[in-house]
Parts: structure tokens; C-alpha cells; sequence
């Protein structure tokens, strides 16, 4: 997918879906250093570009930079507080960062947390040949 942005960005250097889609696929490769870049790109041409925002928390969160990553969110939050992936993303770098209560304030974090945690729970009692009742 990078690859292929890059040969969209090399006929139209400014188009923004190609530098978007860039950046997430950076970031979710694990190279938060160059989704950066490419984010640090987007922001300086579209300012407070709420997606934008979003990865490069997420770039950073990725990176083990937790408190960074918590003024992204903040930024994605004042502007688009419907974007949920950034409510979860905010309670994870606050649960990381040890601040659980504050990251269980945040309703959507810990129906996603509860969730994954009881799938895990359930995962884990098969294995073992355990029923679980609810």
C-alpha cells in the first residue's frame, strides 16, 4: 500500500488521500518516525485535519510515547469528539501511562477494554476445556 501511494504521490504531489493512507500504513507498520514526517506534511497544509491528528497520536502511541500522544487526542477531541478511535487511543496511552482511573472514565475505552478482556478470558478458558457462564 505504501508503495503504491508513493506512485500516486509521484504523479499528483498533492494529493491528500495518498498522503493519508501513506501515514496510516506507516504508522501501522510500526514506522512512527516516517508516518511523522508524512503527518507533520498534511498538518502543515491542512492545519487541524482531525485524521491527521488521530494517526500521529496513534504514531506516538505506537512509538511508547504516551504523554505526546495524549495532546493529539486532545487536539482530534476539541475538534471531532465523535471520531471514537480517538477516545480509545486516548485511554490507552492513559491506562499506560498507569492513570487507569482516568482511563476508565472514558466510557468507550472501557467497553473495548471489558470487551477484549472478556474474549481473552474466554479464549483462554477453552484452551484449558473450561466453560464460562455469563
Amino acid at each position: 500500500a505504501v508503495f503504491c501511494c508513493d506512485k500516486a504521490l509521484i504523479s499528483n504531489p498533492e494529493n491528500m488521500r495518498a498522503l493519508q493512507v501513506k501515514a496510516m500504513c506507516l504508522a501501522d507498520l510500526g514506522k512512527g518516525e516516517e508516518a511523522i514526517e508524512v503527518l507533520d506534511a498534511i498538518l502543515a497544509r491542512e492545519g487541524q485535519d482531525a485524521f491527521a491528528l488521530t494517526v500521529k497520536g496513534n504514531a506516538l502511541l505506537g512509538m511508547a510515547k504516551y504523554e505526546e500522544s495524549l495532546e493529539y487526542f486532545d487536539r482530534v477531541l476539541k475538534i471531532a469528539p465523535q471520531i471514537q478511535e480517538a477516545h480509545v487511543y486516548k485511554g490507552m496511552a492513559l491506562y499506560l501511562l498507569g492513570r487507569y482511573d482516568e482511563a476508565m472514565d472514558i466510557d468507550i475505552f472501557r467497553q473495548e477494554f471489558s470487551g477484549h478482556l472478556k474474549t481473552e478470558l474466554e479464549k483462554l478458558a477453552q484452551d484449558k476445556g473450561v466453560e464460562i457462564t455469563s
